[in-house]
């Protein structure tokens, strides 16, 4: 499926709440060429530091999409990043970049974009307190709802190697997290270049000259390449403007009365050597092996499925976004049924049920691997799917994998509370994939490792 599928997607009377917010777009560049509906909704946030949230159409993150499509996203961005190069002569660098994305938004458009760059390694942030592995970095995301990201390769030759970096992100607005992001790492491990790949560049003009700036002060490039570029002004009362829309419309409720549906457990056999993902790192031959597995784990998916041939969905969880991805994208190839992925998050968004509004409802459940603290999936009702697939790693499932209802002892990794909250929409499958720490080794958080706020 092409990206450029995302071109039919309706506006839906979506220009209301761009109106009430004063919210004005003028476009600059858009490479799939279906314009800013296409690519991105608008709903509220829940954070004092930003009013209002661009939601993704295609990242696959708040928003259901077709798999195919979203992996078509972080190829058609990968395809921008070598444009770049070889106008700016890049391509005579022999020196394979290193691809670093954001947690937790951007932990799987940043694997496809490396994926699309084919020889190149990947390392995402994250926000997950590790037992035995080193943070090498740390830097923080001023507007985000959870401001602080680590950087924890399973090799600091990852990072320190000076070659070409490019950082991946769903969105820029004012690109102070690149900002600062290039300047850590800067001073960390001077590189030769930066390219910031993002789907939809927001940046006002004064916050693109900051970028200039910032190369020529370090001598070197720093360039972005995006899907979606233009300036989205934001008037001084917007928070204010969001707080009336609030109060005007409430929130969807997030419960309902149906009857749990079934749940069921498949723990797939998985390589030893194959990461659940990249915190600690992604090299070239981690893809070829997840090729090879993917579609052996949807096999065994498949046979637990409710109504394969209806509306399935599969969900990641949180930063662990690439797997469920590539299970879903080979699922979708085997089944008769439509299959549609995204993810759970911990990104608080106020849910309205109106013509328009991105973010229709919401389902609030604790974190698997923290349940101290709050995460939630968006737009997932009853009757909306026929089977729901969710992707964990075995240190989020450390306390449940005997049954959904199961009780775990306060603070230890717990899938119940999320997969109690799923089974009310639809018959539920759990699949458990092994996590791994530093080198490979198997993880277990515990009471005391859980969270990750500092």
């Amino acid at each position: 499926m092409s990206l450029a599928d995302a071109a039919a997607v309706p506006s839906n009377g979506a220009g209301w709440l761009w109106d009430e917010l004063g919210l004005d777009v003028r476009l600059r560049t858009d490479v799939v060429g279906g314009g800013l509906d296409a690519m991105v909704g608008l709903a509220l946030r829940r954070n004092p530091r930003r009013a209002h949230l661009l939601v993704s159409r295609v990242l696959g993150k708040h928003l259901p999409v077709r798999p195919a499509r979203s992996v078509s996203a972080g190829h058609l961005l990968a395809a921008q990043v070598r444009a770049d190069q070889r106008a700016t002569g890049g391509d005579r660098v022999t020196v394979a970049p290193l691809v670093l994305g954001y947690c937790e938004t951007a932990t799987s458009l940043g694997h496809t974009v490396a994926d699309g760059l084919d020889d190149c390694d990947y390392l995402h942030t994250t926000r997950r307190a590790v037992p035995g592995a080193t943070t090498l970095l740390d830097f923080d995301e001023a507007h985000s709802h959870a401001t602080f990201h680590w950087l924890m390769p399973g090799d600091p030759e990852l990072v320190r190697a000076p070659r070409p970096l490019v950082l991946v992100d769903d969105e820029l607005s004012t690109g102070r997290t690149a900002l600062g992001t290039i300047r850590a790492l800067h001073a960390f491990a001077p590189r030769p270049s930066y390219t910031v790949a993002t789907l939809f560049d927001a940046r006002p003009a004064p916050a693109r000259r900051a970028f200039d700036e910032l190369a020529d002060r370090l001598g070197v490039p720093v360039r972005v390449v995006s899907l979606l570029a233009g300036e989205v002004t934001v008037p001084d009362d917007v928070t204010a403007r969001a707080e009336r829309i609030r109060a005007r419309y409430g929130s969807s409720p997030t419960q309902s009365p149906t009857a749990p549906a079934p749940v069921r457990f498949v723990t797939p056999d998985w390589p030893e050597e194959l990461p659940d993902g990249a915190r600690h790192g992604w090299s070239r031959s981690d893809r070829a092996l997840l090729a090879e597995v993917a579609p052996l784990v949807a096999k065994d998916v498949a046979a637990a499925l409710n109504r394969p041939s209806d509306r399935v969905l599969v969900l990641g969880t949180e930063e662990l976004m690439y797997t469920p991805l590539r299970i879903g994208d080979a699922l979708d190839q085997i089944i008769p049924g439509e299959v549609v992925y995204h993810s759970t998050t911990r990104s608080p968004v106020h849910p309205i049920d109106a013509d328009g509004y991105a973010i229709r409802c919401a389902r609030t459940f604790p974190a698997p691997d923290d349940p101290g603290r709050v995460s939630q999936v968006y737009n997932v009702r009853p009757g909306l799917y026929d089977d729901i697939v969710v992707v964990v790693d075995s240190a989020a499932n450390g306390r449940a994998v005997a049954g959904a209802a199961r009780v775990s002892a306060a603070g230890a990794a717990d899938v119940s509370g999320m997969v109690g909250a799923l089974r009310r929409c639809a018959p539920v499958t759990v699949v458990t994939i092994p996590a791994r720490g530093p080198a490979g080794r198997p993880l277990t958080l515990s009471a005391d490792s859980t969270g990750g706020a500092r």
